[in-house]
């Protein structure tokens, strides 16, 4: 169960990160901080599993908070928002 309530929350931030770096939305900047503050933890909390998953989400959680300060190519945000929504997809079917 909470698998999949993790796995929301990874897909809602992954979808939030794309339309705040696809469309600037500057107002959002606070909460994306609290958002890759989440990741970070969440990563750092499950990396004694020795997860390569948990690794990706601290990295995904200091570009998330890097982009609420620095402009970060289109790329970067596509990327990052696709692994973490299709992340939220594959734990809600596991």
């Amino acid at each position: 169960m909470i698998i999949k309530i993790l796995g929301i929350v990874d897909a809602i931030i992954g979808l939030m990160f794309w339309l705040f770096g696809v469309f600037h939305l500057e107002f959002l900047s606070g909460l994306f901080i609290i958002m890759g503050l989440y990741l970070i933890v969440k990563g750092v909390v499950f990396i004694a599993g020795l997860s390569f998953a948990s690794v990706l989400d601290i990295v995904s959680g200091f570009l998330i908070i890097a982009t609420a300060s620095i402009n970060m190519p289109l790329l970067v945000i596509l990327v990052v928002s696709l692994f973490l929504i299709q992340k939220g997809i594959f734990s809600l079917l596991s």
